[in-house]
């Protein structure tokens, strides 16, 4: 029984003196290491996107962040923003813009950007550039699987001119493998013909092309009293493969009366002929 007794003391006083030494280890000195339980990287690799020289489309520059003292989503963003010495690259995120915070639920990013991000005048290309430059980058973060940008704390319907920041933004890699190419330019061309009556050129913009199709195009969008469409505003909520197209357009009957009204095209990237584009598959 004393044996047994001696063993426990002497264990307990191993145990309290273990815990003294390790209360100690944080008061001694400024040169006493001190232990976190997930230690943060001092190095880390990264894909950067980064719009090339032309502005033609996106381009994949790997660096290596060093000395990592934050979490590393802001030190990636912050690195993307700062820029890199390539005159290959075109950095297109205006310098000022600041990081106000990142929040990630469910593997969605909630950046919240300072205004300084839409303040230059963006073509409808380089909007494009801009926020997938910013997405793709994300993205290629573990924890990342789409992007919601926000501006000063609150959503936008547009970055800038056309491209809708309402919903989260995924990875694209239509505007890495290809130059961009502007879904607008086949809907303006769409208007055109109905606006010329020149109809049988109206399949041309379609993804099918066989002769039924072509009938019922002309049955379903071509209305007669109709002398002319114009094109209000219009936005794209992603530039993929597959897209969605907002308009708002106004036309002008025979006699001269005006009506608005919104339409959606949904429009296909098809790379079978010479010259890459996107047809439209429907219009709702």
């Amino acid at each position: 029984m004393k044996k047994n007794f001696l063993f426990i003391i002497i264990f307990l006083t191993i145990i309290i003196s273990a815990c003294e030494r390790y209360d100690d280890r944080e008061i001694l000195d400024g040169n006493t290491p001190i232990i976190t339980p997930n230690p943060i990287e001092d190095n880390f690799n990264i894909d950067l996107y980064y719009p090339d020289e032309y502005n033609e489309k996106l381009v994949i520059k790997n660096i290596t962040i060093k000395d990592i003292t934050r979490k590393i989503e802001i030190e990636v963003l912050e690195k993307l923003i700062s820029g890199i010495a390539d005159d290959h690259i075109n950095n297109i995120i205006p310098n000022d813009t600041r990081v106000r915070s990142i929040d990630i639920e469910n593997q969605i990013a909630y950046i919240n950007f300072s205004n300084d991000i839409k303040k230059n005048d963006f073509t409808e290309k380089e909007e494009v550039l801009l926020i997938y430059s910013i997405v793709n980058t994300m993205t290629g973060l573990d924890s990342i699987n789409s992007v919601q940008i926000l501006i000063d704390g609150e959503k936008q319907e547009v970055l800038s001119n056309i491209f809708s920041i309402e919903n989260p933004i995924k990875y694209s890699d239509l505007i890495v493998k290809d130059e961009y190419n502007d879904p607008f330019d086949t809907i303006e061309k769409y208007y055109e013909i109905l606006n010329n009556k020149d109809l049988s050129k109206l399949s041309t913009l379609f993804r099918n092309t066989d002769k039924k199709s072509r009938v019922y195009y002309e049955m379903q969008y071509v209305d007669k009293n109709i002398k002319e469409y114009k094109i209000k505003e219009y936005k794209i909520n992603h530039y993929k493969n597959s897209i969605l197209v907002d308009l708002t357009i106004e036309s002008i009957t025979s006699d001269d009366k005006t009506n608005k009204f919104n339409r959606v095209f949904s429009m296909i990237y098809d790379k079978t002929h010479e010259e890459n584009v996107f047809k439209i598959n429907e219009i709702y």
